[in-house]
């Protein structure tokens, strides 16, 4: 008698397929679920993804002309409105707002001296619209104007423990003294227009006393800004105080004749 044995299929295989496809699919939505909330909620800056295309178009490009202009027009971010002592920072304020000027610096006498084109500190002065650098943290309110607001915050503010005081030279043609008393006309016009910027950092909240106006002998189409450390008047300290005013026109002095 021939009992024949029948063997059972069993089939697992594509059971155990179709539930890793099933996981698999799983895992994909739910990583695009994620990746689409991601896209929704994040942000860029254009500053930063415009640096990123220039080093990416330097790095790729054969061309070192391109290379060196892509290099030196990269932003410095050594300079900040926010960093370094008030001159670092008035420094920075201008190289970020006036296009051309000059500075001479003395730190040891605690003075700075900055030539600018009188045009051009006037229409930045006068300039409506404008905001504080030193409320951003990055850089991308320093293309617009902002140079008031951010010129008395930064006078304003008590760094190494005291303010920023400012004095503003304009240039006349002859000695002020003899211009007096031959031209009073045109001396007038020049203390008003002194009086008028002057009335405008009060405004935008400068104090009286962080302001001072005055007339030298030179080129009428600049002005010169000497910025020192605030000392208020005390009898005790009135020595110490004359040898710093020595001190700045020393280097005034030098610097008209370089």
């Amino acid at each position: 008698m021939l009992i024949r044995r029948r063997r059972r299929k069993i089939q697992t295989g594509n059971e155990s397929s179709d539930t890793a496809q099933m996981m698999n699919l799983s895992l994909f939505i739910m990583l695009l679920a994620f990746f689409i909330v991601l896209n929704a909620i994040s942000s860029y800056e254009e500053v930063k993804t415009v640096a990123v295309r220039e080093s990416v178009a330097m790095a790729f490009n054969r061309d070192a002309n391109i290379k060196e202009r892509l290099s030196s027009d990269a932003p410095d971010d050594s300079k900040s409105v926010n960093k370094g002592d008030s001159f670092d920072r008035l420094e920075a304020l201008f190289d970020a707002q006036i296009a051309s000027f000059e500075v001479t610096r003395s730190n040891s006498m605690g003075v700075m001296m900055v030539e600018v084109p009188l045009e051009e500190f006037t229409r930045a002065v006068m300039a409506v619209g404008q905001k504080d650098l030193t409320r951003y943290p990055t850089r991308r309110a320093i293309r617009e104007n902002a140079f008031l607001p951010t010129l008395v915050s930064i006078m304003r503010k008590e760094i190494y423990g005291a303010t920023t005081r400012m004095e503003i030279l304009f240039q006349s043609e002859n000695n002020p003294a003899r211009m007096q008393n031959q031209t009073p006309n045109q001396v007038k016009k020049i203390i008003d227009m002194g009086g008028e910027l002057a009335q405008h950092l009060e405004k935008r909240g400068l104090p009286q006393k962080l302001i001072n106006i005055g007339i030298q002998k030179g080129n009428t189409d600049i002005v010169t800004l000497v910025f020192r450390k605030y000392v208020p008047f005390s009898p005790v300290n009135e020595e110490e105080t004359l040898e710093e005013n020595s001190g700045a026109n020393n280097i005034q002095n030098n610097s008209s004749q370089t």
